[in-house]
């Protein structure tokens, strides 16, 4: 793990399509990351790795830190669901996402819940460990005080983003932490979400970034309000109708008061022309394309990944052949989490 020592901390906090950027290389193949931030334009000759973990392949959970020389900042980006559904991985990150099931209390705050999923990633996330046997938790309780500490993360990973950074905030006080979310759904209920409200430690420290097209991030306060996306076309039709109304019904009626933690920042997504006869099979690419890492970067000005997820959602180099091939309608590809 590398450290470096903490000294006269600037204001200006790393912007968001850098955030993203470090968001989406968590994505990448592990033992690639620190070429991928090499490549990548927004972090090249600034940011290097400080810690990266080294769980068994593939991992339900994964994460690496980073080190900016121009803003003296560190940064925890996290992985969302393990992008290949013929992976146990992608399934066991799939029950990550569920809100249904039991609650978890939030150790010494009353009333404050987060989904068992939710404390499950949390959970693998402070123990994945680095070749030398450091653990996340560990190494974020070595940072020098006074360090600034950003953690981001895309869809999963941007659920679990703000659960860390309380958890950080929390065991290491000393530390400056903030945390930025990419299209993630909600992690807790209300009194939870309290936890980051006026008068916390991290109180105006959060911002919850999200493609206002993007239905993965209304889950999962506000899953019904995604119904009429897209306007005028593709509709979901009356399949997609009932799965909405179903899912919004079971958690009114599970009274699991899923609330948004932090500062909203919408972003104008805009829906693609209609390349496909079927409405349905047109829906769910969109749905797809709305969520991805890249559209995301695209909104915030950014450059794209130095890689693509494609197909059977495999990781791969821009400069293959099969990078250039559309995105597929497949059910088994889709990649929202």
């Amino acid at each position: 793990m590398t450290v470096v020592a903490a000294s006269a901390l600037p204001a200006v906090s790393v912007p968001d399509a850098v955030l993203m950027t470090l968001a989406g290389i968590a994505y990448g193949a592990p033992d690639a990351i620190a070429s991928y931030l090499e490549q990548d334009p927004l972090t090249a000759s600034d940011w290097r790795l400080a810690w990266l973990a080294a769980p068994p392949d593939p991992p339900d959970n994964f994460a690496f830190m980073a080190y900016s020389a121009s803003s003296k900042a560190y940064a925890v980006a996290i992985r969302g669901t393990y992008p290949n559904p013929f992976s146990p991985a992608y399934w066991d990150d799939g029950d990550e996402d569920s809100p249904f099931g039991d609650m978890v209390e939030w150790p010494g705050a009353s009333g404050a819940k987060i989904s068992a999923g939710t404390s499950k990633g949390l959970t693998n996330l402070l123990a994945l460990t680095d070749q030398g046997g450091v653990s996340l938790q560990d190494a974020i309780g070595r940072l020098p005080a006074g360090s600034r500490l950003a953690v981001t993360g895309h869809s999963l990973g941007g659920t679990l983003a703000p659960v860390l950074a309380l958890s950080a905030s929390e065991r290491c006080p000393s530390l400056d932490v903030w945390a930025t979310s990419f299209a993630g759904m909600t992690p807790g209920n209300e009194a939870f979400a309290a936890l980051f409200g006026t008068g916390t430690k991290l109180d105006g420290r959060v911002r919850r970034v999200y493609n206002r097209l993007d239905t993965v991030a209304y889950g999962w306060n506000a899953v019904w309000a995604t119904h009429d996306f897209y306007q005028p076309a593709p509709k979901g039709g009356p399949i997609v109708a009932a799965m909405l109304l179903a899912t919004a019904a079971r958690l009114e009626l599970g009274g699991y008061d899923y609330a948004p933690i932090g500062t909203p920042v919408a972003l104008p997504g805009k829906v693609q022309p209609l390349a496909i006869g079927c409405e349905l099979v047109a829906y769910v690419i969109e749905n797809l394309h709305q969520h991805m890492p890249d559209t995301y970067l695209a909104l915030l000005g950014a450059p794209p990944l130095p890689f693509s997820i494609v197909l059977a959602s495999v990781v791969m180099p821009r400069t293959h052949p099969a990078a250039k091939q559309p995105l597929s309608a497949r059910p088994a590809v889709v990649h929202l989490g």
